[in-house]
């Protein structure tokens, strides 16, 4: 309703997208929304360590996901209002930055590799990413329809399948999704189960 119109608005008028963002966000408190602005790179995070991979695979597979995730604050198609603000909350912080463009993909990728090192073992970087998720489902079971939660699953979901597709190491003949990665994101989503 004036929401939608809002979003679509927001293309053409920043200080309609800001409105749009702080109209959104308002049903999140502090701590919910910053559980929503990190799913996405839980989900990166996730597929990263879904495999055991050679050292020149698991580099790839880390620029890869930071790639995916850039490509996804660009989108210009995205019709959901929450996803849209999630994005538009993304690219504000990484507009406060000190680096743009290539050296701030350099520098998530370099914070990604801290967060991955600072884990115990790979399996605890994923039992985090799937308790993350199942936080992500009960926020959203208590503060959209469920419709929206579908949404935000949804893409979510899709950035890990990006994730597990963008660098061949498993599957037949190294073509497709290795098992891991498959089972990875089966898990994933059935974390994203909406408990209202």
């Amino acid at each position: 309703m004036v929401l939608q119109f809002a979003v679509r608005y927001s293309r053409y008028s920043y200080q309609w997208y800001e409105q749009v963002i702080m109209m959104v966000q308002q049903y999140f408190s502090d701590e919910e929304w910053a559980v929503l602005l990190k799913a996405p790179m839980q989900a990166v995070m996730a597929l990263t360590l879904a495999d055991r991979t050679d050292p020149v695979s698991f580099l790839k597979e880390v620029k890869a996901g930071i790639e995916i995730l850039a490509a996804e604050q660009q989108r210009q198609d995205i019709t959901s209002d929450l996803i849209q603000s999630v994005l538009a909350s993304l690219n504000e912080i990484d507009g406060r930055e000190s680096v743009q463009g290539e050296a701030l993909l350099l520098k998530r990728e370099v914070e990604m590799l801290r967060d991955i090192r600072n884990l115990k073992n790979a399996a605890e970087g994923r039992q985090n990413a799937l308790a993350y998720f199942e936080q992500v489902g009960t926020i959203l079971g208590h503060k959209v329809a469920a419709a929206q939660a579908s949404e935000f699953k949804d893409w979510l979901l899709s950035i890990a399948r990006k994730v597990a597709e963008a660098v061949r190491e498993g599957g037949l003949l190294g073509i497709g999704v290795s098992d891991a990665e498959a089972s990875t994101i089966k898990k994933l989503e059935k974390a994203l189960t909406f408990k209202a």
